[in-house]
């Protein structure tokens, strides 16, 4: 077969790949291209586009594979029907490529030169800047993960890494033989990134964090030595000794069944200094402990009078009284953050912690939660009762846990947190509502964190009003404040940056910190790629006529009148009201006032309208200000003032403005609030 990057010799006289000084996604459309997953193309508009038939999307995913060189049609034909093209192949092929410029470039004027898929002499071509495909971002940050010295830093990378990895590489391709040598480098850089990540969090004195983590790696790849090394090292600062060196054990049992050979010097060296218990093996005391999410060890900003809270939570339980917490909030407000402050001072009086985070899958094991904690609390994997009948099966599960729970809590207090329950399994979530119902004995507190749903899963509103009936201690998180979040950025960042920076976040800490660390606190432009994934993920959840309206509002700033958006869409007062109603459960907006909204955040209204195109932006400007003007004429014929009255949007937009539908266009191009 021919291979799919040209020979050294026929490559010197072919065109440079795509590279960030060549066309990129932003110039072409704002197009990020996914292939660590199933094959998303993601643009200005939100929502995966729809990218056609499988075989379309198999052209796609060869020319990403391509990496940004010419691929030759009778190459792509190979690839894609084999050694047995049909006749009409070629032709095929250019109704493929016709449909996937319409999904890349969806704004292209017809008969206008495509510049993201392109054709020349030697072939079709791929240019998308390489930093918008994901699979060159995964790459960088395992490089840069690999190369950082801090192991905070390695955390904070290795962590971005695998937040782009979705599932199987190129699944379009899925076994195809000229795929394996990308796959095998892809999956490779997965493992190396991942053995990174909690080695990472090891060297931060988190080695409780990452156990259970270990114990899956070691199953799923049990001829990597540093894995088992990392475990046993883990468990041993756990205070596990006997365990540690029964992992090491086991490792050696593996390498000789399996491969017939010792283990390697690092196991053998690991085992005699945990049988001599070297002082170089306990945890590095002097590291200061982290203290905010990502583990960057800047200091923990507010949440005084929740950490209050929290401890007094922790007195009760210590003195006999079993407790329930329930943190909430938004996505980044810091719920996990505060849940792991809880656990460190829980451990400095002494209290046995158990932490466990509901996977975002769609199939979680039964009980997968609560399993993962007990493990941690008694040392080994608690057998789930065989019976019969499910629904006996699962009420023994509540009894052992509690048994289980109690016989902990006889030695010493108990801290059990389960994060993101809106994720949570329905069997680890009814466990849950059954202890908040009957469990009354025990030095134990249980703590959950959830993201404010407006309208949650039946099984996770069953538990919020079991926990309610139980009186649980409720924690619904709000953004900081400006004095908070000053804590959070450099000592010489000036007040106006702080307060932009205040006011395009709400306080949110995700994205302060992403904002910070991207160095875009002033910048009214600058939307960091972490900040821009995690609002176009709630977003692309939303119904498709609710985020299209959405992104025509933003392009009005970050306060709308319904009105005036309705009028521009074309819809009715009421149409325009049902559609928004999802994007305020969502709690991307909320109502100011009858009629007025606003975005939740500045780089929510930001995000949705960066990377529109000028001509698109022109275009809404414009029919904005025609309504604007239509409004006027409509309301001064009536013998009223635009100014006064109640129903006309309160937007700022100077007199003459209003008068003149361009000048009301070129003035939303440059308002601070806009996007020009």
């Amino acid at each position: 077969m021919t291979d799919l990057v040209p020979a050294a010799a026929t490559a010197a006289a072919l065109p440079a790949p795509a590279g960030p000084n060549r066309v990129s996604g932003r110039e072409g459309g704002a197009v990020d291209i996914r292939v660590l997953g199933p094959l998303e193309v993601v643009g200005d508009d939100g929502p995966p586009r729809a990218l056609g038939t499988h075989k379309q999307r198999m052209l796609l995913s060869i020319l990403v594979l391509a990496e940004g060189w010419p691929v030759p049609a009778e190459i792509l034909i190979d690839r894609i029907w084999g050694d047995a093209p049909p006749a009409e192949a070629l032709a095929a092929l250019q109704v493929y490529v016709s449909n996937l410029r319409r999904a890349l470039e969806p704004g292209r004027r017809p008969r206008a030169r495509s510049r993201l898929l392109t054709f020349g002499p030697a072939g079709y071509r791929l240019a998308v800047d390489p930093q918008h495909l994901d699979v060159t971002q995964f790459l960088d940050l395992v490089a840069e993960a690999e190369q950082a010295a801090d192991p905070a830093a390695v955390e904070r990378a290795a962590t971005r890494a695998l937040r782009l990895w979705r599932g199987e590489p190129y699944a379009d391709l899925a076994g195809q033989e000229y795929l394996t040598a990308a796959l095998a480098h892809l999956t490779e850089a997965r493992e190396r990134v991942r053995e990174l990540r909690v080695s990472a969090v090891i060297g931060q004195n988190r080695h409780h964090e990452v156990v259970g983590e270990l114990e899956a790696l070691t199953h799923e790849h049990p001829l990597r030595e540093r894995l088992w090394a990392l475990r046993a090292l883990a468990l041993y600062r756990c205070g596990r000794q006997s365990e540690a060196l029964d992992a090491l054990r086991t490792a050696r049992r593996i390498l000789t069944d399996e491969l017939g050979i010792d283990p390697c010097d690092e196991l053998r060296d690991l085992e005699r200094d945990i049988l001599r218990q070297a002082p170089h093996l306990r945890p590095d005391r002097t590291r200061p402990a982290p203290t905010r999410e990502g583990a960057s060890g800047r200091v923990m900003a507010g949440r005084r009078a929740e950490l209050a809270a929290l401890d007094h939570l922790l007195d009760e339980v210590s003195a006999g009284q079993p407790g329930f917490a329930l943190i909430t909030g938004e996505p980044g407000i810091g719920k996990t953050r505060l849940a792991e402050e809880m656990a460190a001072r829980a451990r400095k009086r002494g209290h046995e912690v158990a932490i466990a985070r509901c996977p975002a899958t769609a199939r979680t094991p039964d009980f997968w939660a609560w399993t993962h904690l007990l493990r941690q609390l008694i040392r080994a994997t608690p057998p789930l009762p065989a019976q019969a009948d499910p629904e006996e099966t699962e009420f023994r599960m509540y009894e052992s846990t509690a048994r289980l729970l109690t016989a902990t809590a006889s030695e010493r207090p108990v801290l059990v947190v389960l994060d993101d329950l809106h994720w949570a399994d329905p069997s680890s979530l009814r466990l849950l509502s059954h202890l908040a119902q009957t469990f009354t004995d025990g030095r134990v507190a249980i703590v959950g964190t959830a993201r404010d749903c407006t309208t949650p899963a039946r099984a996770l509103t069953d538990t919020f009003e079991a926990l309610a009936r139980r009186r649980a201690l409720r924690l619904p998180l709000t953004g900081l404040t400006l004095p908070e979040l000053a804590q959070l950025v450099p000592a010489d960042t000036p007040k106006d940056d702080l307060r932009s920076l205040h006011d395009r976040t709400g306080g949110n800490p995700f994205f302060a910190t992403e904002l910070i660390d991207h160095r875009a606190i002033g910048s009214a432009r600058a939307v960091p790629p972490g900040v821009r994934d995690v609002v176009l993920s709630r977003i692309s959840r939303l119904p498709r006529p609710t985020a299209d309206l959405l992104r025509l509002a933003a392009t009005t700033g970050g306060e709308f009148d319904l009105a005036l958006v309705a009028r521009v869409a074309g819809l009715s007062l009421g149409t325009a009201l049902d559609r928004l109603e999802p994007a305020m459960t969502a709690a991307l907006i909320a109502e100011r006032s009858p009629g007025h909204f606003a975005f939740a955040h500045t780089v929510v209204q930001e995000t949705l309208t960066e990377g529109m195109s000028s001509l698109r932006r022109a275009r809404l400007n414009a029919e904005i200000a025609q309504a604007i003007s239509t409004r006027k004429n409509t309301i001064t014929s009536n013998g009223t003032t635009l100014a006064h009255h109640p129903a006309v949007p309160t937007m700022n937009i100077p007199r003459a403005a209003t008068r003149r539908p361009d000048l009301a266009s070129r003035y939303h191009c440059r308002r601070p609030g806009g996007r020009g």
